[in-house]
């Protein structure tokens, strides 16, 4: 994100971070058996989600996509072709137990239509209702870099408040060129397997922001005591320590 930002679109990004995270613990609670309200079956529910139930998230080929920001913030943002439109929005509709399916979006109306993102994958961005979606799963992925088309995109990394979201201190450009180098390489782990293995990340945490040369961002959480970074990566332990030395930096004049 541009640093010309206010502090409260900031506050939002670590916002979404947070949404970010806790998909990451849950494995999407969305991913649960059951049909939509006047579906096939017949079937109606005694309780429907409400909207301050769901992250703002879509699925389209497979993929999920989380949003990261809404016009104002993202009009570096160019639009490409048209693949399609929202057909059914879960929030004040699905049941419970629903199972979420391609052209499905929790917040957005049906018939919100679907653009690719000039100069990245439509695997990695898409732009749906004026906003950016990127994506937070892709199970037919490996490591970072297939997840998000970043590679050679990384101008700077910043650590940010996880009170406010506002900026703390930026890497070096040296650790900058490193993490950016590191990252791309780290596999892609299942999110259950993760959340198993760690107890749910229980422990404290940094919020970095990747910020790219387009003037773009997302946020990345690392958690500190298990070496995790989101979407669902182990650092290498070079990358644990390049962190570290960058955190401290925050404490230097």
């Amino acid at each position: 994100m541009k640093q010309g930002f206010g502090r409260r679109r900031t506050a939002r990004r670590a916002m979404l971070l947070l949404l970010s995270a806790l998909l990451l613990l849950t494995g999407c609670s969305f991913q649960l058996p059951g049909t939509k309200v006047g579906g096939a079956d017949g079937r109606e529910c005694r309780d429907k989600t409400s909207i301050l139930e769901y992250a703002p998230v879509l699925r389209w080929n497979g993929i999920l996509y989380t949003s990261i920001g809404d016009r104002e913030d993202t009009s570096f943002v160019q639009p490409g072709h048209k693949i399609g439109q929202i057909g059914y929005k879960l929030s004040d509709h699905a049941c419970k137990d629903y199972v979420m399916q391609d052209g499905d979006a929790t917040l957005l109306e049906i018939g919100t239509e679907l653009f690719e993102v000039k100069g990245y994958k439509q695997s990695f961005r898409l732009l749906a209702g004026g906003q950016l979606y990127q994506v937070s799963e892709n199970k037919a992925v490996d490591t970072i870099g297939d997840l998000y088309d970043i590679t050679g995109r990384i101008k700077n990394i910043r650590f940010i408040s996880g009170n406010d979201g506002s900026p703390l201190k930026d890497f070096t450009p040296e650790a900058v060129a490193a993490f950016a180098e590191e990252y791309v390489k780290l596999n892609v782990v299942d999110r259950m397997t993760i959340a198993k293995q760690t107890k749910n990340l229980a422990g404290g945490s940094y919020s970095l922001q990747v910020i790219l040369e387009d003037g773009s961002s997302f946020g990345v959480g690392y958690w500190i005591k298990f070496g995790v970074l989101s979407p669902g990566a182990y650092a290498t332990d070079g990358l644990k320590q390049l962190v570290e030395e960058q955190r401290k930096l925050i404490y230097t004049k």
